[in-house]
């Protein structure tokens, strides 16, 4: 896959990357249909079958249960990958727990650097809550990102954010936003449309609805094809499903760039 440009910070991204939920976390997810942890050698399959595709974007955070440390064991020291993580929420015994005090995103970048064994975290997401817009308007917990940028920890820094009032402060303030699209909730479009004259970085969640969306082909194929979209992220554990998920975009992706050529050469014109 021909990678894209992120953002302002100019990371260079593939247009659909790997949601890392199911990679560390059972318990209070929304998925239909309930799932078993994959052992360290199927992740470790899962993980080169998707670098084999050309995908080089991997999503984790702390919530996420063991994600960040079976992330960090299996690839972490593999330049091919860029590696986005939050800050902000932490899942435990059941329950999440969000704390966005300088002093706890301090901590938590701490911890992420250690456990996906990074000295420079690629990407860090504020790992945002019900209140997001209150918390973006604070402005302290992005402050303390770019204290921690301007340090050489962060290369770029972002929200992910639960509406579209709080995904547009995002565009103000971040150099990524993290948003939700699918075909049944469009509520965050303007957020795209700002980004995107902004040029700042796009990332989609949520882009099959958490499991519930059963056509995965064409809503990921509309959705890398979206302008201003940098990376579709796309949580799974299963082979078939990342390989389907994968051709899916290839061929959205290529039917794309041969409309521009035919136009470029002045085919199809009436």
């Amino acid at each position: 896959m021909e990678l894209r440009m992120l953002g302002p910070k100019r990371a260079m991204v593939s247009p659909i990357a790997l949601g890392s939920t199911k990679f560390g976390r059972r318990e209070g997810v929304k998925y239909p249909n309930d799932f078993v942890l994959p052992s360290d050698a199927e992740l470790r399959d899962l993980l080169a079958q998707a670098k084999d595709w050309g995908i080089n974007l991997v999503d984790t955070a702390p919530a996420y249960g063991s994600s960040e440390a079976r992330i960090g064991g299996l690839v972490g020291a593999d330049d091919h990958w860029r590696i986005a993580t939050k800050v902000g929420e932490e899942f435990v015994d059941g329950q999440s727990y969000f704390d966005f005090s300088p002093a706890a995103i301090r901590a938590s970048v701490e911890r992420s650097r250690r456990r996906l064994r990074r000295d420079v975290l690629d990407i860090v997401l504020l790992h945002l809550s019900d209140d997001d817009t209150a918390i973006l308007r604070d402005g302290a917990a992005v402050a303390c990102l770019f204290e921690l940028r301007e340090k050489g920890l962060i290369t770029a820094v972002g929200a992910s954010t639960k509406n579209a009032a709080a995904g547009l402060l995002a565009v103000e303030d971040c150099d990524i936003v993290m948003i939700t699209l699918n075909p049944a909730d469009q509520s965050q479009r303007p957020v795209l449309t700002a980004a995107r004259d902004a040029d700042k970085g796009v990332l989609i969640k949520k882009p099959l609805d958490s499991g519930h969306h059963g056509d995965a082909g064409a809503a990921l194929a509309d959705l890398v094809c979206e302008p201003g979209v940098g990376s579709v992220v796309v949580g799974t554990i299963n082979p078939d499903h990342l390989a389907s998920n994968c051709a899916a975009v290839e061929r959205a992706l290529a039917n794309m760039q041969a409309a521009v050529d035919g136009g470029d050469n002045g085919m199809g014109m009436a």
